[in-house]
């Protein structure tokens, strides 16, 4: 008998989730976020960031938002006051070219790609 037909015939198909004890969790929780930027500041792009959702943009090349300015809408890693990981942590909201009702939209991006203004 090979190992992967005794390994198979043992897991019963149902799927288990395993408890982090109650400390670990705690401690976790108690983390605050420390962040450069907050919601309401004005950032300025400085890194490449290609987009491909931008209204009125090139969906097939994708956009490049170096040199665009925008407001920091949130953070993504702050959850009610607790630190939660995310990879793109700042959420930004930048004006749609050529929009005359001044519609925004919303990119992920990451703190050292953008510099406070």
């Amino acid at each position: 008998m090979s190992a992967l037909a005794s390994a198979s015939s043992v897991f019963n198909g149902r799927s288990f989730r395993v408890a982090a004890p109650k400390r670990a969790v705690a401690r976790a929780s108690g983390v605050s976020v420390r962040a450069k930027l907050e919601a309401g500041d004005k950032v300025k792009v400085v890194s490449k960031v290609l987009v491909y959702h931008v209204p009125k943009g090139d969906r097939k090349n994708g956009t490049d938002l170096s040199g665009w300015e925008g407001v920091v809408d949130s953070r993504a890693d702050d959850y009610n006051g607790t630190y939660i990981s995310a990879n793109l942590e700042v959420k930004v909201a930048f004006a749609v070219p050529n929009d005359p009702k001044g519609k925004t939209f919303i990119v992920h991006c990451k703190e050292n790609e953008l510099e406070k203004q």
